[in-house]
């Protein structure tokens, strides 16, 4: 979080008190609410692979995107790939 508050020339603390006041949640939350509808958007509508896709959302490896993933939905993206695309 320092990173973006820092870009938006914020302290975390008052980033997070905008998040809180704005949309009821931090602002680690909330970023990693809006990063995983984004890796479901990508997963879901191209073609792109997970590493891809992982990349293309800031992660340095497949690996870190996996975890968060998972962590976030109980599954590994192409588990859920083929869930949402009716091909489990």
């Amino acid at each position: 979080m320092a990173d973006y508050a820092q870009a938006l020339g914020y302290d975390v603390r008052t980033l997070t008190r905008a998040t809180r006041a704005a949309a009821g949640t931090g602002a680690k939350a909330f970023l990693d609410q809006r990063i995983l509808l984004e890796a479901k958007r990508l997963l879901a509508h191209t073609d792109l692979p997970v590493g891809s896709c992982a990349h293309r959302l800031g992660f340095r490896d497949t690996g870190n995107f996996t975890t968060f993933f998972r962590r976030q939905t109980g599954l590994a993206p192409t588990s859920w790939i083929r869930c949402v695309s009716g091909r489990a």
